[in-house]
């Protein structure tokens, strides 16, 4: 285990430790290739009924359009690579 994953775990021991035992936490840490590294981290809350509903309505439009625009992106550079972009 290198020196970043020591320092992510203890965060993420402390983190724990600080929402309590009834409260899940959760992290990602992105490791980039030129930048410092992105740590992400939350609580996890759950959720019933009309609330529940909605947000996953919600949830499912955004996910919806990401996809939509990741699919545009990679006919971009698929289009770059072959030289044919404008």
């Amino acid at each position: 285990m290198g020196m970043d994953d020591e320092k992510l775990r203890r965060n993420n021991i402390e983190n724990f430790e600080k929402a309590g035992p009834t409260q899940l936490t959760w992290s990602y840490s992105q490791r980039r290739e030129r930048r410092n590294e992105r740590q992400f981290s939350g609580h996890v809350r759950f959720l019933h009924g009309a609330q529940a509903e909605r947000l996953c309505g919600e949830l499912a439009d955004v996910l919806g359009e990401l996809l939509e625009w990741a699919a545009k992106q990679q006919r971009a550079d698929h289009l770059a690579e072959d030289g044919t972009a404008k």
